[in-house]
């Protein structure tokens, strides 16, 4: 169960009572009367955190109806809520109008204003009475990193007839080469069969689930659209937070090279679409992209940006959220509650307003508490990497939070993960990190989401935690496993194979399942294979009818979770 909402919390704050005129006018001459000049220090970003909304009332108007349609469906109000709220106005200008000062961002969710100050002037707009609090922006430096596009490894282009004639080659090298569609599957996909197989999200694939109608926002450095994995790509939205203008792509004036590289690769593994090549896992789905992370200092990464871009997506309606960015360094290990990092705050208000957050628990392992933020927060999935053969990647970041709680929450596949090579626009290749697998698993949210538009982020989160591999024992080197995304999508269910006294299936075999408020049937099919789908939580009774009319002992169970149960024909 999550803890209190972050609303519940900051409550009390923000119901202190408005600053009055008269106080509000005598501080501001105050400052210009009593402070020396500020342009001869140097200019840092902070927050400026606020103690009231200066009794402004919820607006909606930034909303897009789809944002609004997506609250309704997850259950929350439509009309409006506290984070609705606009930062008072008023306020705003007091703090503007301070030699020096200027506004890099603001923020409703936190009620606050993202700055650029040197310290007299942060002195000043600290002794304002309706400043609640202050404190530097997070800023992360590296100078290098596992998913660094040089660490990537080309495979050759190929359409899907070469690849349907690589098959005998191919023969007895890869994971069960001889299983049904494998050949057909392997010539579509290419290289990017594993990633999307391993996960299990074939099957939705098959159903002609691809994402369609679902929105995914997509955090990173930049985004070099000219591929033609790409040309399908339906962006319905971009902005540049780092340089404030709405292109998201290498602009030589204001980026360094390579820029965009890691954003256009995590992005390709979602929503690239070559077949033969690269199949992303929802490549139908319609994308939100922010540029977030400016790499023109080494790798220099500020909170502020990441805050603005996920409450601007979330206001475009964005259902899932796929952020290849883990930031550590920024606070110390006990900071790491899910509370104290400013992304997690923000994170944890964007899963309460109905998102799906899916971030990257880094590469930091295999030590302990080597996750970052916003991967700590309690609404976020925090995705750990797995190779191509399911065992767990050493650098794959662990658990636990500063609080004792189990991260990461999920994995999904981050060594020689297939993806667009930046910089090109037909080329290709592997590349390992969680950076990648954070990706695969939000393409998969997706898919899951689609099936269940309907679902609260919670469902989601708990049908995901509970069909993973390691769900039994979750732990803080694999959270609850690798995903398995058909199971999920069916999550709670009852299945099982009914097979013979040789261990053949038997098709066409009846069965019956007795609710507390309902009763339902299904028939086995063609290799005995049954399954009952999202059933109501409870206690079952479920029964065989064999094709003599004869039936089976009555099985109990009770769900959640999900239940396999196998019936030897004749018995």
């Amino acid at each position: 169960m999550l803890k209190s909402s972050y609303f519940e919390r900051m409550v009390n704050m923000k119901q202190r009572p408005g600053i009055s005129l008269l106080v509000f006018l005598t501080i501001c001459c105050l400052v210009f009367t009593t402070n020396p000049a500020f342009s001869s220090e140097e200019s840092h970003p902070y927050w400026v955190f606020l103690r009231d909304h200066d009794g402004a009332v919820t607006d909606i108007s930034h909303l897009d109806p789809y944002a609004i349609e997506r609250r309704l469906v997850r259950g929350i109000h439509g009309d409006g809520s506290q984070f609705d709220l606009p930062v008072a106005d008023r306020y705003k200008e007091a703090i503007l109008a301070i030699p020096g000062v200027s506004l890099r961002g603001e923020s409703r969710w936190l009620n606050a204003l993202s700055i650029k100050a040197d310290s007299a002037a942060l002195q000043t707009i600290t002794a304002f009475p309706f400043v609640h609090s202050t404190q530097p922006v997070a800023r992360m430096k590296t100078t290098s990193r596992l998913d660094d596009i040089e660490s990537m490894t080309e495979y050759r282009r190929a359409t899907v007839n070469e690849r349907w004639g690589e098959y005998d080659q191919l023969k007895g090298t890869q994971p069960d080469p001889d299983a049904p569609y494998w050949r057909s599957d392997r010539a579509w996909y290419g290289p990017s069969l594993n990633q999307v197989r391993q996960t299990n999200a074939l099957e939705a694939h098959y159903r002609g689930n691809h994402g369609h109608g679902i929105r995914i926002v997509v955090l990173d450095g930049g985004y070099q659209l000219g591929h033609e994995a790409f040309r399908h790509l339906d962006v319905i939205a971009q902005y540049d937070f780092i340089n404030d203008d709405d292109d998201c792509d290498y602009d030589p004036t204001q980026d360094r090279r390579g820029q965009p590289a890691h954003g256009t690769g995590c992005m390709s593994v979602i929503g690239g679409y070559m077949p033969g090549n690269l199949i992303g896992l929802a490549h139908e789905a319609s994308f939100i992209l922010c540029k977030t992370e400016d790499t023109s200092n080494e790798t220099v990464v500020e909170e502020d940006n990441w805050v603005r871009a996920v409450e601007w997506a979330e206001s475009l309606g964005a259902d899932v959220l796929s952020s290849s960015l883990s930031y550590q360094k920024w606070y110390e290990l006990s900071d790491y509650d899910g509370e104290i990092p400013i992304t997690s705050r923000a994170a944890q208000i964007a899963y309460e307003l109905g998102m799906i957050l899916c971030t990257s628990a880094g590469n930091e392992g295999p030590g302990a508490m080597t996750i970052g933020a916003p991967t700590d927060a309690e609404g976020v999935l925090s995705i750990g990497a797995v190779r191509p053969n399911g065992d767990l990647a050493g650098f794959s970041s662990r658990g636990p939070t500063a609080d004792g709680r189990i991260k990461p929450d999920v994995c999904g596949q981050g060594v020689r993960v297939a993806a667009v090579r930046p910089g090109s626009w037909d080329r290709y290749a592997f590349w390992n990190g969680t950076s990648l697998s954070c990706p695969v698993v939000a393409g998969c949210m997706a898919l899951l989401l689609a099936d269940h538009p309907d679902w609260t982020p919670a469902q989601i989160y708990e049908a995901t935690r509970e069909t993973a591999s390691h769900a039994e024992r979750p732990d803080n080197d694999w959270g609850w496993g690798l995903i398995n995304l058909e199971e999920a999508i069916h999550y709670p269910s009852i299945s099982g194979w009914i097979t013979d006294s040789d261990g053949i299936g038997m098709g066409g075999i009846k069965l019956q399942l007795f609710g507390e408020e309902e009763t339902l049937r299904v028939v086995s099919g063609e290799y005995g294979f049954y399954r009952f789908s999202n059933l109501k939580w409870g206690t079952v009774r479920l029964q065989v009818v064999w094709k003599d009319g004869g039936t089976s002992a009555f099985e109990t169970i009770v769900v959640p979770p999900s239940e396999e149960v196998d019936f030897l024909g004749g018995d």
